[in-house]
């Protein structure tokens, strides 16, 4: 079977300028060719935020038919010589570094959206496909096409808004807490938050949630201490 139809792949050619040639021009002709380049940055910083979408659409997709018709079954664990046991184990396999965590996430947004269509995902936005896969959104909601359709066609806070005022859903808008440490400090915070995890037996790696479980916990305990009278 010839499968050339079925696959195309991603370029994106940025060719790297001769700064030293732009150095040597006179201003303006300097200036100009900069202001070119700077120009087709922002092109190129629009067409990667599309792009980013396209893989995610496409890892969505691949593992959709991965999952559906077990075909991780054909490779082999090198743990163990033997055809995979699971999809998990066979993520971790083929996904190492840091491409396991998009990879892992792709996969279980596109298992909770089982009820949508693989053309949809493929046309889907990352933030609207990973809203719909939230925990929060009914199984009913999940499965409307009115809901898939919007879920293509509306920005993100678009689609949020059509979730809560239209189908009675409860959904907050995100927001990004962000901490840099240097590396030494990095590991310790994993160090502490691994445990939280495995304490709360929450999923492997996932920081943010052992942090939230955390501050909920801190917080009941320092409000019960604040209601207790003197």
């Amino acid at each position: 079977m010839n499968t050339t139809g079925a696959i195309s792949h991603l370029q994106m050619p940025l060719a790297e300028p001769d700064y030293f040639k732009i150095g040597l021009l006179p201003d303006k002709e300097a200036a100009d060719a900069l202001r070119s380049i700077l120009s087709s940055l922002d092109a190129v910083e629009e067409q990667v935020e599309s792009w980013r979408d396209r893989i995610y659409n496409r890892r969505m997709c691949c593992l959709r038919i991965y999952r559906t018709r077990n075909l991780w079954r054909l490779d082999i664990d090198p743990t163990s010589d033997r055809p995979f046991t699971s999809m998990d184990s066979w993520l971790e396999a083929m996904f190492p570094g840091g491409t396991s965590r998009y990879a892992k996430e792709a996969a279980e947004t596109e298992k909770a959206l089982s009820d949508v269509p693989i053309k949809i995902l493929a046309e889907t936005p990352r933030c609207n496909a990973r809203t719909l896969a939230s925990k929060y959104i009914s199984d009913d909601c999940r499965k409307d096409p009115a809901v898939h359709k919007a879920m293509v066609e509306s920005s993100e806070k678009g689609f949020r808004q059509m979730l809560n005022t239209t189908h009675g859903q409860a959904l907050e808008a995100p927001e990004t807490l962000k901490f840099t440490y240097p590396h030494g400090d990095a590991e310790q915070v994993r160090k502490y938050l691994a445990w939280v995890i495995s304490k709360a037996e929450l999923d492997e790696g996932d920081y943010p949630a052992a942090l939230l479980y955390l501050a909920i916990h801190e917080n009941q305990e320092h409000l019960a201490e604040e209601e207790q009278p003197a």
